[in-house]
């Protein structure tokens, strides 16, 4: 498929007057949260990465899915889970087939999802595999009608790879689904490492909970924004392998539901005042709050 021709700048911002630039590319975001990456991409080009460069992230993300989309062959490989994939450049085998499904039905099974949603994986074209993509590891984007993950390249070609990968990215559909979007990134991310088997670490640079949320939001196109993500990565995992010491699998999935099975005195302290969703379900299922659990995990 030919790559799709940008469409003129001045009749795209004349459509929102004085919201200008920024109307498109609310446009551009939701055509690709619709995953149509042709129109999505099409006014990205037009628009380029903004003033003073602020939506190079999102321009660089709908690239990326864009270009692997032009050349992609789409295929089914279980009645809810699709891959796209250039087949010039990568080889679905069967241990790649085998080794998607295995991963999500794994996770989904330890955090007590039983779900029927479709996910579409996309084994993202070798080129935008870069330092200058801001989700370069590979990541998951709650779309429509699917979840979509999307895997870099050098992460595909090998199946046990594959498998840690999509084991990752796929535990933050389960979660942001069950928690209806509540849970916090620490919690997010080491959750996401408990499934993908990571290596136990310890860190010594120990951050608290806002601070720790905080660490991953650092721009990782950069050394040290990389090392300051990555220590992050490495404290969620040591706290989430704590609280799995404490409770195993059942109560990691008791704890995800607790964020939404909140009375209406619960949803009146987290909504009104101000009490983090998190601090509610910690006391539920475990009995103790984040500054506790912070403390008995390091």
């Amino acid at each position: 498929m030919p790559s799709p021709e940008p469409r003129p700048y001045a009749p795209l911002t004349s459509r929102y007057g004085s919201i200008g630039q920024g109307g498109e590319w609310r446009e551009a975001i939701e055509a690709y949260y619709w995953d149509r990456m042709p129109e999505s991409f099409a006014i990205a080009q037009a628009l380029g990465a903004g003033f003073g460069g602020a939506a190079l992230r999102w321009y660089r993300m709908i690239e990326g899915e864009a270009l692997t989309r032009e050349r992609a062959r789409i295929e089914e490989i279980t009645d809810t889970l699709s891959v796209e994939f250039d087949p010039d450049e990568f080889t679905l085998d069967e241990a790649h087939k085998g080794a998607i499904p295995t991963a999500t039905e794994t996770v989904a099974r330890r955090l007590g999802w039983d779900f029927s949603m479709g996910v579409r994986v996309a084994i993202l074209v070798e080129e935008v595999d870069a330092p200058w993509h801001g989700a370069r590891f590979g990541y998951c984007v709650d779309k429509y009608p699917y979840e979509k993950v999307c895997v870099p390249f050098r992460s595909a070609v090998d199946p046990d790879e594959l498998y840690r990968v999509m084991a990752h990215e796929f535990t933050h559909a389960v979660t942001l689904n069950l928690t209806q979007g509540r849970i916090p990134h620490w919690l997010d991310e080491g959750l996401a490492m408990l499934m993908e088997n990571a290596p136990a670490r310890r860190t010594g640079n120990w951050l608290d909970p806002e601070a720790l949320n905080a660490a991953f939001e650092a721009d990782r196109r950069d050394e040290e924004g990389l090392s300051r993500s990555g220590a992050a990565y490495v404290q969620s995992a040591q706290i989430v392998r704590h609280l799995h010491a404490v409770g195993g699998d059942e109560k990691l999935a008791q704890l995800l539901r607790a964020f939404t099975n909140n009375n209406l005195w619960d949803e009146i302290k987290i909504n009104l005042l101000g009490e983090p969703s998190v601090e509610e379900a910690l006391h539920e299922v475990y009995g103790f709050g984040q500054r506790e659990l912070f403390g008995a995990a390091r």
